[in-house]
């Protein structure tokens, strides 16, 4: 492997060269390619982001940016649960949340592994993942499953299992998120700058430990998000508030480079959110997060460009601080090996597993029986049954149109595929009378729960009026078999106390789903641990 003197690259290159490395553009935004490759020569990103996109896409996007830089061009994208993240066709894993439950190191790692080398044959180098904030607070809506745990130790254990495994031969590089800290606040920085609460010693004990062991293991970026820590700030707005970490010299530069010494890339969540761009104007947004020491602008346009440009030549910008930035990216592309022969790393990857495989063994283990108080699981087999399942869902997002809300329609084909009847409804605008008239008619009544972060981006996951048809006037309770499941936000026991069979699933997958029908009928046991705690409902187990 050639060795790439950093230094040198950088003096060699122009201030245009340097300026378009601090910039992230999301691809598949544009009226045209022509519009892309024009921006693309103008600009010289050094990283595009990707959503969903196909081997195909990645490859003409990333071949048309190569033309006009000096340095190859890093792929990124939220590879949080598996190469489904971003790899149309490819799997997805369970949510985070389950890998915790499930509690098993090895597998993670493996899982973690295949993901890498899934990306990195389809083109992508750079993971916005995987997510170490802690779940301190049951209202948090933007974290939830996408947390391993509300402990820092098994965050540390689960999370860093992962980052071995994606970043193992160089394939996909981690990047820890999100700085510093998700998980206090109750409210979601897509719609306001959110605040991690903790003092600066209780800080250290929780997000700065998980952190440092993140360092340790040896993590090549971190996001920081649009979280402000008011403890370490100087000054604070008395209408905006503190500073998100994004905008915060305190938090990027005396925080998380000189305090805890990182020495990686560090990049910016989404610039459009809120969180962010409600805080200064937007001319000043891309500059002040370069200049609080930040290294690459995530979701960049073209006039970040011209907003830089501008800064580094009044010298608001240094040069130093623009070479500074820069070498950081840089030495991340070594570690991702972009300056060697693409081509020929994409052909030694040989899959060192089966990521269907390794995503059904972790939804196995994770399906937790949290109350079980009438024994109905597993259930007595005593030949077929007739089953409603009635899944919650909530009413802002149409399930036939959502992206990520839907029906369990798997729950409901492998219960079929034993030979079972099953009736599904949907609890939003259920009438209770309906319930009333039929519950009779069934052995067992599923309720499936589908609310988690993953599947609204607002600012609350609990459970509203959209969700309660089937319990008014105690319609369902007051049959002898009833079992909740909750295939995402596992703290639905607080909105819903009076269940007495209660499931975690933590995910909606499609193996969680296969895994409970499994756990439901005897043909495996629950052998998930809850990875979070309830106050007065449930213990953590791990």
């Amino acid at each position: 492997m050639e060795t790439i003197n950093i230094d040198k690259l950088v003096d060699e290159m122009s201030v245009e060269d340097l300026c378009g490395q601090l910039l992230n553009i999301r691809a598949g935004r544009f009226e045209s390619m022509e519009e892309f490759e024009r921006i693309a020569k103008r600009v010289r990103p050094g990283a595009l982001f990707f959503g969903e996109a196909n081997r195909e896409m990645i490859k003409e996007y990333t071949d048309i940016v190569n033309k006009y830089t000096k340095v190859p061009v890093i792929i990124s994208a939220d590879i949080e649960h598996g190469p489904g993240c971003c790899v149309k066709g490819e799997p997805l894993l369970p949510e985070p949340m389950a890998w915790g439950a499930c509690d098993d190191e090895e597998l993670i790692e493996k899982a973690g592994q295949v993901t890498g080398e899934i990306c990195r044959k389809n083109g992508i180098h750079w993971s916005f993942a995987p997510v170490v904030d802690i779940n301190i607070n049951k209202d948090n809506p933007i974290v939830n499953v996408r947390a391993v745990s509300d402990k820092p130790e098994q965050v540390v254990k689960i999370t860093g299992a992962y980052v071995r495994g994606t970043q193992k031969n160089g394939y996909l590089i981690a990047g820890c998120k999100h700085f510093p800290g998700d998980g206090v606040d109750d409210r979601n920085q897509h719609l306001c700058t959110t605040i991690n609460s903790l003092s600066k010693e209780e800080w250290l004990k929780t997000y700065g430990y998980v952190y440092k062991e993140m360092f340790k293991i040896g993590s090549a970026s971190v996001m920081v998000g649009h979280i402000a820590l008011p403890d370490i700030e100087d000054e604070i707005d008395p209408v905006l508030g503190p500073k998100p970490g994004t905008l915060s010299k305190n938090v990027m530069t005396d925080l998380l480079r000189n305090e805890l010494g990182f020495e990686g890339c560090i990049v910016s969540d989404a610039m459009p959110m809120v969180g962010a761009s409600a805080m200064c104007t937007q001319d000043r947004l891309s500059i002040e997060f370069i200049k609080a020491g930040g290294d690459m602008v995530l979701f960049a346009l073209e006039r970040d460009f011209d907003y830089l440009m501008g800064a580094i030549e009044s010298g608001e910008i240094t040069m130093e601080r623009l070479k500074d930035a820069v070498k950081h990216i840089l030495r991340m592309k070594v570690r991702a090996r972009l300056f060697e022969d693409q081509e020929k790393i994409m052909n030694e990857i040989e899959l060192s597993g089966d990521i269907s495989a390794l995503s059904a063994e972790i939804a196995e283990k994770a399906i937790t029986i949290v109350r079980n108080t009438q024994d109905l699981i597993p259930l007595k087999k005593q030949g077929k049954k007739k089953f409603l399942i009635i899944n919650m869902m909530r009413n802002d997002r149409k399930m036939e149109n959502g992206k990520y809300v839907r029906d369990m329609k798997i729950v409901a084909e492998e219960l079929l595929k034993r030979g079972h009847e099953v009736d599904v409804m949907s609890s939003a605008g259920l009438d209770h009378r309906k319930i009333e008239t039929e519950r009779e008619l069934y052995d067992c009544i599923l309720l499936d729960c589908r609310i988690s972060s993953r599947d609204y981006l607002g600012g609350t996951l609990r459970i509203n009026s959209d969700n309660i048809g089937p319990f008014w006037r105690g319609v369902v309770v007051g049959h002898p078999c009833v079992i909740f499941t909750s295939f995402g936000d596992p703290y639905k026991l607080y909105d819903l106390p009076f269940l007495r069979t209660y499931v975690n699933a933590y995910s909606s997958s499609d193996d969680i789903q296969r895994a409970f029908v499994k756990v439901l009928l005897g043909e495996i046991p629950a052998v998930g641990k809850n990875p979070v705690a309830l106050k007065g409902f449930f213990e953590r187990e791990v």
